[in-house]
């Protein structure tokens, strides 16, 4: 669950998106403006009005659309923009001290941008890198496996840590949301087909939680986690290991066969306290990596 901290950041975050493409199209009306009181400037000066103002416009437009795609890497338009309405600010400035008559209006659009950035700045200053809540959240296909017996605890809080991240309309963890009388593998297989990582988490007894007759769980072809491993292997999905609690990633040959591929797989640690938070944003950098690298 986002906090209510959580939910104001995002709303200022939402409210600078709007603002930067409201000043998108602003710019462009300023400039169209600005070079009909310009009718005698020459070619060089109308191509410097004009390309500010188109430069700032589509600074601020994709700094919008970013934010309002939840597409990572936004902080950084951001600053572009900051930065190009900033030299704009100084060109208007310029032109004002150029055409005396037309002073009100350059100085007009001097301060909507200098009012533009330095709202930005402040935004962008107080989005530290590397902290999930201050980022729009990224709508990423997130399938999370594990086993209760082994690492609830763990998977709520990664849980809840994700969702602050992610839109947590896009993650699934376990069948929770199945309705009655529908057949989990079924559910399973609708999840996996939406999703785009599977985060399978494995903590010390992953491997060798039995049943209630002593049998080992992961050799039952039935196995719930099993069945979501395998099936997200055969999908050909980016499969991530997470190892919590101190585990160690399981040997080839301990695996079903079917499942010898996890064993391959690069795997993510989460450790306990004081280690939680650096290991989980590494792991959200990773899967942030993973969004943008995608094709749209």
């Amino acid at each position: 669950m986002l906090s209510a901290d959580d939910f104001r950041r995002l709303a200022a975050v939402r409210r600078l998106g709007l603002v930067s493409m409201l000043l998108a199209v602003a710019c462009l009306l300023g400039s169209a403006g600005a070079l009909m009181l310009l009718p005698y400037a020459g070619p060089a000066g109308q191509v410097i009005v004009g390309g500010a103002g188109l430069a700032v416009a589509g600074a601020a437009f994709a700094f919008g659309r970013m934010i309002s795609l939840r597409r990572p890497g936004v902080r950084r338009i951001g600053f572009v923009a900051v930065g190009l309405a900033a030299a704009s600010a100084v060109l208007f400035a310029l032109l004002a001290v150029a055409r005396p008559e037309a002073a009100a209006y350059f100085l007009a659009w001097l301060v909507v941008h200098l009012a533009y950035a330095g709202f930005a700045l402040h935004r962008l200053v107080r989005w530290p890198t590397g902290e999930m809540a201050d980022e729009p959240p990224v709508a990423l296909g997130i399938f999370i496996s594990y086993r209760r017996d082994d690492s609830r605890e763990t998977v709520g809080r990664l849980h809840d840590a994700l969702s602050r991240g992610f839109d947590p309309a896009c993650i699934f963890l376990d069948v929770a949301g199945q309705v009655p009388g529908e057949d989990y593998r079924t559910v399973i297989g609708r999840a996996l087909d939406a999703a785009e990582v599977v985060l399978v988490v494995i903590g010390p007894r992953w491997l060798d939680i039995t049943d209630a007759e002593g049998r080992r769980r992961l050799d039952d072809p039935e196995d719930m986690v099993r069945i979501e491993v395998e099936s997200a292997l055969q999908r050909g999905k980016q499969v991530i290991p997470v190892l919590v609690q101190g585990a160690t990633m399981p040997a080839d040959e301990a695996l079903p066969a079917t499942l010898v591929a996890l064993a391959f797989r690069m795997a993510s640690p989460l450790r306990p306290d004081p280690d939680f938070r650096a290991d989980l944003l590494r792991l959200v950098d990773a899967l942030r990596a993973h969004a943008q690298g995608r094709p749209d």
